[in-house]
């Protein structure tokens, strides 16, 4: 009886932070997506979505925030690339082929990478990895969406391992036993049989990380360039979304349109992680079923 009481309770708990979580979010949604309403009225969608003019203070002024999407795109998206494939294997790695020592030596080392701030990053990335990029390709300057993208990836492959970990972690031991019953090698076994039963936690863990990257400020701030240009390439200067509103959130007049145009930056950014998390978990769900 005594049990039971303590898992009703246990239960309880967990369904009332499940839902103070949601609260949490639709208060935020309704929040930026009622401070940036008059601008989505007046100026329409087409002319914010679609325009890549940012001129918050000529007459009459343009909001477009396409030039911030595309960065946020090539910045994010750019560290996922960089920073999936070894986070995944560094999370197998450790999860199966690393001694226990040597698992818990490195996955304290990781949680103190997620503890450093993001200004550090950005910080020792102005310092090593720009003058690195400017001698390497001989350009004046080396700030670029690569380079923001090569310090996001550091930033969020603890995520990634710690993820991926965690989901082999959690597979039963009864499954490597059958598999090694069967005669089949350890890389056959993580492959064909424990890869697909992480499949979920990982994606999970790529899904957190990448959230991580799209909406980092500092790092990107200090290491894109911001220059209110459409990048063409990787290597391109720009200005994330997250950027723009770091940038120009302090001088903005309280209830101006650029204030309301920040705000919608800040919407189209949440609006935009969050679609993405859908979409990977509504995906992975069809691929479990």
């Amino acid at each position: 009886m005594e049990n039971d009481w303590k898992d009703k309770l246990l239960q309880w708990c967990s369904v009332l932070c499940a839902l103070c979580s949601v609260v949490v979010l639709l208060a935020l949604y309704v929040f930026i997506a009622g401070e940036s309403w008059p601008i989505w009225r007046d100026a329409g969608i087409r002319s914010i979505l679609l325009n890549a003019d940012w001129q918050p203070l000529r007459h009459p002024a343009n909001f477009g925030l396409l030039t911030m999407f595309v960065s946020t795109l090539w910045s994010s998206l750019g560290a996922m690339f960089l920073a999936v494939p070894p986070g995944i294997c560094c999370g197998i790695f450790l999860a199966e082929y690393a001694p226990q020592w040597l698992a818990s030596v490195l996955q304290t080392i990781l949680r103190l990478l997620t503890g450093i701030p993001s200004v550090v990053y950005g910080f020792l990335g102005a310092s090593v990895i720009v003058p690195w990029y400017e001698r390497v390709l001989g350009v004046p300057s080396g700030e670029s969406l690569f380079c923001a993208s090569l310090v996001l990836s550091v930033m969020v492959v603890p995520y990634i391992v710690a993820g991926t970990y965690a989901a082999y972690k959690s597979i039963p031991a009864a499954y490597r036993e059958a598999g090694y019953m069967l005669g089949v090698s350890k890389v056959y076994l993580i492959a064909r049989i424990l890869t697909p039963l992480a499949y979920r936690g990982t994606v999970g863990a790529v899904t957190l990380a990448f959230g991580r990257a799209a909406g980092e400020t500092m790092a990107v701030l200090m290491l894109a360039g911001n220059t209110l240009t459409i990048p063409v390439s990787w290597f391109s200067k720009g200005e994330p979304l997250s950027a723009l509103i770091a940038l120009e959130i302090g001088t903005a007049e309280i209830g101006s349109r650029q204030y309301q145009a920040l705000f919608a930056a800040g919407l189209m950014l949440l609006l935009f992680v969050t679609s993405i998390n859908f979409s990977i978990n509504y995906l992975s769900s069809r691929r479990r079923d």
